[in-house]
């Protein structure tokens, strides 16, 4: 069995909206709650978010000082769409989002949380990793590296945003763990398409 893959190897920095909407950070853990084999999993209360004049994915200079990085920046937004563009898109899909992979660049998409859902338990880390055993080396048995948003806040409503640097280009499939304010559990899975 595959040992898990620590979500700092191709991203720092997550940040999520809460519901006031403040930014609220992630910070890495070892998580005891990732894999919860004794519950019923259900649809995420989560989409990515349509594309308005607010709500469009973007990439930003992390130093607004850098002139390349912001020309850069400009010139990637104009030529990327890089989350769902529309909502005729096939559902399977919608999850695909293309991203840019530099340390000199903030991603930042939007997503919704759906009906009148909201959560205090949310996590984020590779996908695959909720098929681990949650053993690695010099780790308590059965955690799983995440990034854990702080439970002081309630997540929920609409064009929430997300932002993350990412530090290599590739392929990987990461989820959001959530835990919604009626106790399901679900994973809000993503495609990242990182160039």
């Amino acid at each position: 069995m595959m040992p898990p893959m620590d979500p700092r190897s191709i991203m720092a920095s997550p940040l999520l909206m809460d519901n006031t909407s403040a930014i609220q950070a992630g910070t890495f853990a070892r998580s005891a709650t990732w894999l919860n084999l004794t519950k019923t999993w259900v649809n995420p209360p989560m989409v990515t978010t349509l594309p308005t004049a607010s709500t469009t994915s973007h990439v930003v200079a992390a130093n607004p000082y850098d002139f390349q990085a912001v020309i850069d920046a400009q010139t990637w937004n104009t030529t990327h769409a890089m989350s769902l563009p529309t909502n005729g898109m096939p559902v399977a899909v919608q999850k695909i989002m293309y991203l840019r992979a530099d340390p000199r660049f903030i991603n930042t998409f939007y997503v919704d949380f759906t009906g009148a859902a909201t959560s205090t338990d949310i996590q984020l880390s590779m996908r695959d990793n909720s098929v681990t055993s949650g053993n690695y080396q010099n780790a308590a048995a059965g955690t799983v590296p995440v990034f854990t948003f702080p439970n002081t806040s309630t997540y929920g409503g609409t064009g929430r945003s997300f932002q993350v640097t990412l530090l290599q280009s590739g392929r990987f499939n990461v989820g959001f763990r959530i835990v919604d304010n009626a106790a399901n559990w679900s994973m809000f899975e993503m495609e990242w398409i990182v160039l």
